[in-house]
């Protein structure tokens, strides 16, 4: 049973002009909304980041092993970090719930990597990565390659389609100001 869940928030967010895990949607940061999902089904949460402001959280802060490496570092840094199987969520995707990381850990085989797809679009950053990838990963960083669709199919990942029992995008993730305030429509805060 995984345990741990990751949140990766150590993107440039250059289309924001700022860290966007901590650019508010309504009166919160947008991480927290993940953080509160995570949390109803995950005993550890922790970010991955070198980003010290993450602290008003009050979660471990993970930096990663190896700088600029994107999400693949990321996920390599949050594996070695766990020596377990681990959930991976982005920082930037305030619209998922409990009942959606719940439908994919029931998805999930052991000993491989699930990822959502949502109509057809992979969404490599909310899903369940293995200790079994860890030398993959270490090879693909090493040689700069980085791009997260080729590594998902390169370990043939299982990918989980979300749309038939979640008609919203709930994994639309959040780049731009304009897009923050599409979404903060849909947010339901509890104050």
């Amino acid at each position: 049973m995984i345990q741990e869940a990751y949140i990766l928030a150590g993107g440039k967010s250059s289309r924001m002009g700022e860290d966007k895990g901590l650019k508010k949607i309504g009166h919160k940061p947008m991480i927290e909304s993940v953080i509160q999902q995570l949390k109803k089904n995950f005993s550890v949460v922790k970010i991955n980041t070198q980003n010290i402001d993450y602290k008003i959280f009050e979660l471990q802060l993970i930096p990663d092993i190896i700088q600029d490496k994107g999400p693949l570092g990321g996920i390599y840094t949050a594996l070695n970090d766990s020596g377990g199987d681990i959930f991976v969520a982005s920082c930037d995707i305030p619209l998922i719930s409990s009942e959606s990381i719940q439908y994919i850990l029931k998805q999930h085989k052991k000993g491989k990597v699930t990822v959502a797809s949502y109509k057809g679009n992979i969404h490599p950053l909310f899903g369940i990565y293995t200790q079994e990838i860890v030398p993959k990963l270490k090879k693909k960083i090493e040689n700069n390659k980085l791009k997260m669709r080729s590594f998902i199919e390169e370990v043939e990942a299982d990918i989980v389609e979300m749309s038939i029992n979640f008609p919203t995008d709930f994994l639309a993730n959040i780049n731009t100001p304009e897009e923050i305030r599409s979404v903060e429509k849909l947010i339901k805060y509890e104050y």
